[in-house]
């Protein structure tokens, strides 16, 4: 069962986003990693990753996201970002 990471993070902006990307395997080399889209609308930044397990994604987190928070003098999830989580019934890959 695929496991769905949806986060919005307001006054975020995609440069921001590619700059902790930079500092983590690049989407081909994240172990569990299925999917993910990254874009902005007029509140800020939407990232959905679609990932083989809860744990997987955790996992990542852990081991990648929170240390490329680190490096860029970040302390963690920016203020204003709100997640959604599920693991979904149905996923197809085309």
């Amino acid at each position: 069962m695929a496991h769905i990471h949806v986060s919005k993070s307001k006054g975020q902006t995609i440069e921001n986003f590619r700059m902790v990307s930079a500092r983590h395997n690049p989407p081909q080399d994240i172990d569990g990693l299925l999917a993910w889209a990254a874009g902005t609308d007029e509140d800020g930044l939407n990232v959905v990753t679609v990932w083989e397990s809860k744990a997987h994604q955790e996992r990542w987190t852990a081991e990648q996201l929170f240390p490329a928070f680190a490096e860029l003098g970040l302390s963690g999830i920016p203020a204003g970002t709100e997640f959604t989580e599920y693991d979904a019934e149905e996923f197809y890959i085309r």
